[in-house]
């Protein structure tokens, strides 16, 4: 495996490679099933209940996240420091935001409540979802 896990998992086995590989290649979070079309792709057969067991395991390692942005589909992506995502409403692309938009929240807002982390999915168009009439754009 390419990357450091809180946990290893125990056996690297070609399938986990190639769906660690895919992860890593795609830059952002995909569906199972997205992991599993591109995987086959690059290679040899793989079965979707592979990908899903592997997942599992890269879960329970710490090697990957899921997020859940609404649509129904939980997406998986390499554990990482912290970011936000975009989220194309048209074509569903996810894309990392370039630093935090989100501010730390002052002691008088939590109350006694220790904030460790967050996450944010900000929802809209790309721009080629949105096409020359400008469809989705934020209304005032």
């Amino acid at each position: 495996m390419t990357r450091a896990a809180t946990r290893p998992p125990s056996r690297n086995t070609w399938q986990r490679q190639a769906v660690l590989r895919t992860i890593e290649a795609a830059g952002c979070h995909l569906s199972a099933e997205e992991i599993h079309r591109r995987a086959r792709r690059a290679g040899r057969p793989i079965a979707l209940a592979t990908v899903y067991r592997t997942l599992e395991t890269f879960l329970r390692t710490g090697l990957v996240e899921s997020a859940h942005i609404g649509d129904g589909l939980v997406r998986y992506g390499l554990a990482s420091d912290h970011h936000d995502h975009l989220v194309c409403l048209g074509c569903g692309q996810w894309r990392p935001l370039e630093g935090c938009v989100v501010p730390r929240p002052r002691s008088a807002l939590t109350r006694g409540f220790v904030v460790t982390g967050h996450r944010l999915e900000l929802y809209g168009y790309c721009a080629q979802c949105r096409g020359p009439q400008g469809r989705g754009e934020a209304r005032p």
